[in-house]
């Protein structure tokens, strides 16, 4: 079985999955009317809007959806886990936790909240999950069953990339809940890198060879469409993006602000060597207003034929203002 990120495309699987789930149960802990009401609850605009922040991870077997679990970031909490009855009780359940858990890691969590109904509240103790003192089951209003309230520390899932940036985002006075609150994932520092050459300001710039032979390729297939493509930035690391935020609070702008235009230490895809920030003769880098130029155009119309996708588009989901400029490459 393979575990991997929920698509759009998987929405109507998901849905079959946890009716089954729900209906053909061989628990006898609630009536089947209560079953049929939970059964009933549309939950397919959260599902939506999980799967677009990437926090739905879904198992499959043999191209079937067979295991569903999501991570809430506005509520740090897992929810919404569902296996197919006749795959419970062979290990998939735990493995699904733990792909949830491995997730918010990514999004820089240390802990998790998990609304157990009550039949489920055993599976989850044996994963690591506890009631607060002074916890007792009470009415889920989303679902109408009775449930507990079980949290989970997780630090030592933490890898030492994102317990460093933990500190340095400590340091610059980042809360450590950026990323959650952000929808951004940690983006780990690219060690082997290749040149693209110098960028407008005469600066060496590197990407991660395979984005870097994906650029040159862009680059030229516009040259030959009269389309010229410059460099203003690639690949950053963490301790250069701390050097941004920290002049730019030298000259008096507050962490909101800055911010607003540039992802945190940690989260920036200028980390990763997949990112570029690119500018065209005539147009001032770094501005808006290269949304104008025959450039952008082009780069709108044929840059996905290359694995390029823009990452700031008005009214992000991050909360980062548009950056026409900023495009990166996806390896799929």
């Amino acid at each position: 079985m393979t575990i991997r990120p929920a698509g759009l495309e998987d929405l109507q699987a998901i849905s079959r999955l946890r009716t089954q789930s729900i209906l053909d149960t061989k628990q006898n802990s609630y009536s089947r009317r209560q079953l049929q009401h939970w059964a009933a609850v549309n939950p397919g605009q959260r599902t939506r809007q999980r799967i677009a922040d990437d926090c739905v991870m879904v198992g499959s077997q043999n191209g079937r959806v067979v295991a569903t679990n999501s991570l809430d970031l506005d509520g740090e909490e897992m929810a919404g886990m569902f296996v197919l009855p006749a795959l419970q009780g062979k290990g998939l359940g735990r493995r699904m936790v733990v792909a949830i858990e491995r997730l918010a890691v990514q999004f820089g969590m240390i802990r998790l909240r998990v609304e157990a109904a009550a039949p489920s509240v055993p599976f989850y103790r044996s994963c690591g999950y506890q009631p607060p003192p002074g916890a007792r089951l009470a009415c889920d209003p989303r679902t109408g069953l009775d449930a507990l309230t079980l949290w989970r520390n997780f630090p030592k899932r933490q890898t030492r990339y994102g317990a460093r940036v933990r500190r340095v985002l400590d340091g610059i006075g980042i809360l450590p809940d950026y990323g959650r609150r952000h929808r951004l994932k940690l983006q780990k520092e690219c060690r082997q890198l290749a040149t693209i050459g110098e960028d407008i300001h005469g600066r060496e710039q590197l990407l991660l060879p395979e984005a870097a032979m994906a650029w040159y390729a862009m680059r030229n297939a516009a040259e030959e469409e009269g389309v010229k493509l410059e460099i203003a930035s690639a690949f950053r690391s963490v301790g250069y993006q701390v050097s941004i935020i920290e002049r730019k609070k030298q000259l008096g702008q507050s962490i909101g602000e800055i911010l607003r235009v540039s992802a945190a230490p940690g989260y920036s895809e200028h980390h990763t060597g997949r990112a570029i920030d690119i500018t065209t003769p005539g147009s001032n880098p770094l501005e808006v207003s290269f949304e104008n130029t025959r450039a952008f155009e082009w780069l709108t119309e044929s840059a996905h034929q290359f694995g390029f996708r823009l990452s700031y588009p008005r009214n992000n989901r991050h909360g980062i203002a548009y950056e026409p400029w900023h495009w990166a490459w996806k390896s799929h």
